[in-house]
């Protein structure tokens, strides 16, 4: 049996229902530089042949962009014809046929960029459809459990929800409201065929829930709920599997792109930077490891991860009283709290450590532009030199560099991510205890007394540390103390104790539990140990999904954070010690042509030094090659990190931060070290071998 494709081709649809969506899209104000930008060149009226405005068509629908085929068209011509003259005119002052090779290949791949922009973006849609696609069947199976109302089902879930498919059905209820539709079905008929190609799944399990309102029998309509709910979390684990297994080649090869074959030019940049200074041109080997390559890269793991399946309920953290807006960062002086811009902070620190080893670089390209050879090749040779000053340049440079990165994602990712980890501790554990609650009140035990005994087993069995000890303990005493409803206790503007647990998840499901409370305590406890059972499946799939990643994982985690570091910091002490060798050798020959007099520089016509590299003051400087090591490490180890981020939470802009920050931080302390070390072994064999 062949294995389920993981990009599903886009469902063909009539000529009326793409016109009807294409309307709703265009309804609203482009927003964005995109969509300005494709809406001011549609001004031109470039129209696209007739094949790709189709497809053009279909990648706008899907991607939510207010867009046209003939703007997307326009734009991507009108950048590549500005950029094509700015190119032209910057030829002419250029003579290096590399660069203008690159520059005449710019423009074109600007082109490709914004005419495909669309369908890039319709992938990341989908991606996003999918993870949105669980909780909304999560929701739904919830609310019908107590309350047989599929619109009102419909209605809880988009509430509790954000997402493409939420937005859609916002538009279905608004255009029932308006009286454009007559019943929610039709309402949301009329979007299925768009959610066929974002999560197929999805709409087999809606059309489940829509026959719970003709299903007579209790036991029915429970079967009917978990089979829908069971349904697309079955199919999601099916697609994660066929898309691990689809994945690792591509791995591989990204590995010898990204890992291998820079390694090998990055060991050969010292012999190339000394032997081949007139045959390649290394200010382009430069730009070409710290600009092309990583772009490549980031190409190859797009492509990759465009092909994820949506996975993971992520927890929802909007409502949280204590977390600033995104890109900011809340620290607390005393009783007032200040809202730090992210972004201007880490690059004022980060300039600050970069001002040292950025000074002297410009100092040091002043001084090659203006003196004399003889006074370069000195200047040039000082900076081969493994000695403190030197190593002082190179890690003030790049460790600016890293700072800034490192800075700039952990600052505006370390509050969001810790609020998310509490709050999915606490979910996790919460399902657990919604069951135990679920069995004393099923065995007939008043709400209070059911409560009561939940603490007892806690204190029974040492939990009392967990999360959702404090909450039962609260709950009881408020309950026991003010003789108020568990309603009351949870939702009451007096009490409200929802108020101390900020997870969506956690108060939506307790607004049901209240509900159901009123109905006495043994339909609560049937209401809760069911809502357990659904919370149970769902992370049971995401149990199995992360063991289905965990290889995969951890082999990128290796690249990350252990063997781009560690490869890189060698290589770059590596760079600084052949030169050496080379100088030192012509010094051992010198003195062998004085004991036997014979003269080999006399022969050639220039000193052993020359014949040795050629010309030292056409060399790059050793620090200013190390300090390109360093930035492409830099560039290589959050590349990987976000192939590892995407592979295994999605589009998930808070875990992608938090990744990459927290393999920066690891794997640059692991470079400075290795870096550090290899001087250290570099210098001592230099200095055994010195005459």
């Amino acid at each position: 049996m062949g294995k389920p494709s993981q990009e599903a081709e886009k469902p063909k649809i009539s000529p009326e229902y793409m016109e009807f969506l294409l309307a709703e899209i265009r309804a609203r104000k482009p927003k964005g530089f995109y969509e300005r930008l494709c809406k001011l060149a549609e001004k031109l009226r470039l129209s696209p042949p007739k094949q790709f405005a189709e497809k053009l068509n279909y990648d706008v629908v899907y991607s939510g962009l207010n867009v046209t085929p003939t703007g997307v068209f326009s734009a991507s011509f009108l950048l590549l014809f500005i950029f094509s003259f700015v190119c032209f005119f910057f030829s002419f002052l250029i003579s290096d046929v590399a660069l203008l090779i690159i520059l005449a290949v710019l423009p074109i791949v600007l082109f490709w960029y914004v005419f495909t922009y669309p369908s890039y973006q319709a992938e990341v849609t989908r991606i996003q459809a999918g993870n949105e696609a669980i909780k909304l069947i999560l929701y739904m199976a919830i609310y019908l459990k107590s309350n047989p109302s599929f619109e009102g089902a419909v209605q809880f879930a988009v509430q509790h929800s954000k997402g493409p498919i939420s937005d859609d059905i916002r538009k279905a209820f608004w255009d029932l409201e308006t009286g454009k539709y007559r019943t929610v079905e039709e309402a949301l008929g009329v979007y299925s065929q768009k959610w066929v190609w974002w999560n197929e799944d999805f709409v087999r399990s809606l059309n489940l829930l829509y026959t719970i309102l003709v299903e007579p029998s209790e036991k029915g309509r429970e079967e009917i709920l978990k089979k829908a709910l069971d349904h697309i979390l079955i199919t999601t684990h099916r697609k994660m599997k066929a898309y691990v297994e689809e994945i690792s080649g591509p791995i591989s090869i990204l590995h010898i792109l990204g890992l291998l074959l820079p390694a090998l030019g990055i060991v050969m940049f010292p012999m190339i930077a000394i032997f081949l200074q007139n045959s390649v041109s290394i200010p382009q080997l430069i730009v070409g490891y710290i600009v092309f390559l990583p772009i490549l890269n980031l190409f190859f793991v797009n492509r990759l991860l465009r092909k994820r399946p949506g996975a993971f309920m992520a927890p929802d953290v909007s409502k949280h009283p204590d977390l600033p807006p995104p890109n900011f960062f809340a620290v607390k002086i005393g009783k007032v709290k200040l809202i730090v811009p992210v972004f201007l902070l880490s690059l004022l620190v980060g300039m600050i450590t970069m001002m040292y080893g950025a000074y002297h670089f410009l100092n040091l390209g002043m001084t090659i532009s203006s003196l004399p050879p003889d006074i370069v090749k000195k200047v040039v040779l000082e900076e081969a030199g493994i000695n403190v000053k030197n190593f002082l340049v190179v890690t003030s440079f790049v460790g600016g560099f890293a700072i800034f990165f490192i800075l700039n994602y952990y600052l505006r990712s370390v509050q969001r991510i810790k609020v998310r980890n509490e709050i999915k501790e606490i979910e996790r554990d919460f399902t657990a205890c919604m069951f135990s609650l679920g069995n004393f009140f099923s065995e007939g035990y008043p709400i209070e007394f059911g409560i009561g005994k939940a603490i007892d087993e806690y204190r029974r069995l040492g939990m009392e540390k967990r999360p959702t000890y404090g909450f039962l303990v609260r709950l009881y005493e408020t309950m026991k103390n003010f003789g108020v409803s568990f309603k009351s206790a949870l939702f009451g503007e007096r009490f409200m104790l929802i108020k101390h647990y900020h997870s969506v998840l956690i108060e939506d499901t307790m607004r049901i539990l209240a509900d159901a409370s009123e109905k006495g305590s043994y339909f609560l406890g049937t209401v809760a140990k069911t809502l357990s059972n659904y919370l149970e499946s769902i992370y049971t799939i995401e149990d199995r999904i992360r063991e289905l990643l965990a290889e995969t994982r951890s082999s990128i985690k290796m690249q990350a954070s252990f063997v781009i570091p560690m490869i890189n910091g060698i290589i770059m002490a590596l760079s600084a010690f052949i030169v050496n060798m080379l100088r030192i050798l012509a010094e051992m020959i010198g003195k062998i042509q004085q004991m036997f007099g014979i003269s080999l520089s006399r022969m050639a016509g220039k000193d052993l030094l020359t014949i040795l590299i050629g010309n030292y003051e056409n060399m790059v400087p050793s620090t200013l090659l190390q300090a390109v090591i360093g930035i492409y490490t830099v560039e290589a180890i959050a590349i990987f990190s976000i192939l590892l981020s995407g592979i295994e939470n999605g589009i998930d802009p808070v875990a992608k931060d938090w990744e990459i920050s927290n393999n920066l931080i690891k794997g640059m302390a692991l470079f400075f070290l290795i870096y550090l070390v290899a001087l250290f072994v570099f210098g001592n064999i230099l200095t055994s071998v010195q005459p």
